[in-house]
């Protein structure tokens, strides 16, 4: 049996690696300490955070039959409440969700933990960039301790990473590595409820352009309420290197700006920077698949940032991946 090894084990990377069980002998290496992220969920005390994805729609036959094992498991719900629009710190209006959403119950990232479950995943390992030699590719991470060889490698990374891993072997990928936003997340934690009738908000102005209320969200911890705020890309890009100890007290403001009646002073406040959080639209390229050298690549820059898009691209390159592998 063909060895696959996969760079990254996000929820594209995962879902990869799940599509591929069976067919091949799979590793993922994931440089986190866990796994899911896009849809990896923090615990900040007895606070529980999604501070990437928020929540994700159904669209597609294909994904509906995807995700249909772990909505029946458990670990998808649909998140239901009234949604607004913010502006000038007041509520301007509703905002229409014409679609159902959901999200991964009881965090997000239980849905990251499924598609793990009996997968060969090797977490806190940082793969060093291939070197050209002919035959299956060996893999080292960056102490240059042996990961070993394989067939075929697949990397799920961001653009600049999935550039410099194939810089040597496909160059021309560098291109895809200016294709991504930079967003920031901050985290509000309170051990109290707060006078919050609606579950998420889009900002009209201002750094912020969502909030989440995200204790409200199915099956998420009682007795206190929890916030998550994306921000615009300029902002970040501003920002990008702003310490998490200088950026919260900012971006605490301009949330307290926003929201009506204002908030009172967080049990627990922190940022995150996501450095590519969303796909800067350039079409949709697809997966990319080099047969001959071993290769292939995908993630929000084969489709979008949309979760379900991301793993339709994963998909697709399975079917093309299994073909291949016979």
């Amino acid at each position: 049996m063909k060895r696959v090894a996969i760079i990254g084990a996000g929820i594209g990377g995962l879902t990869l690696a799940r599509a591929l069980y069976g067919a091949a002998e799979i590793t993922a290496f994931e440089k986190g300490r866990g796994v899911g992220g896009r849809t990896a969920s923090r615990r900040e005390g007895h606070f529980q955070f999604d501070h990437g994805a928020q929540c994700f729609t159904i669209r597609t036959e294909a994904f509906a039959r995807w995700i249909a094992p772990m909505q029946e498991a458990g670990v998808v719900a649909e998140w239901k409440g009234p949604v607004v629009n913010l502006e000038a710190g007041r509520v301007t209006g509703p905002r229409l969700w014409s679609e159902r959403h959901f999200v991964g119950a009881p965090a997000m990232n239980a849905l990251a933990r499924h598609l793990a479950d009996g997968l060969d995943i090797r977490a806190g390992t940082d793969v060093l960039p291939l070197e050209p030699g002919g035959g299956a590719h060996m893999l080292r991470d960056a102490d240059g301790r042996d990961l070993g060889s394989f067939d075929i490698v697949v990397s799920t990374t961001t653009p600049h990473q999935t550039a410099a891993l194939f810089a040597k072997l496909a160059p021309g990928l560098g291109f895809y590595a200016g294709q991504m936003k930079a967003s920031h997340a901050l985290m509000l934690g309170y051990d109290r409820a707060l006078p919050i009738d609606w579950i998420a908000a889009k900002v009209m102005d201002g750094p912020i352009r969502w909030i989440s209320v995200d204790s409200s969200k199915p099956g998420r911890p009682a007795g206190s309420t929890t916030l998550v705020a994306h921000t615009r890309s300029g902002f970040s890009r501003h920002h990008l290197d702003t310490p998490p100890g200088l950026l919260a007290p900012i971006l605490f403001e301009a949330m307290r700006a926003a929201i009506p009646g204002g908030l009172g002073t967080p049990d627990m406040i922190r940022s995150h920077r996501w450095r590519s959080a969303i796909v800067r639209r350039t079409g949709r390229p697809g997966p990319w698949h080099d047969a001959q050298m071993g290769l292939a690549a995908t993630g929000d820059w084969a489709a979008s940032s949309r979760i379900e898009e991301v793993c339709l691209a994963a998909l697709d390159l399975a079917a093309q991946l299994r073909a291949e592998l016979g």
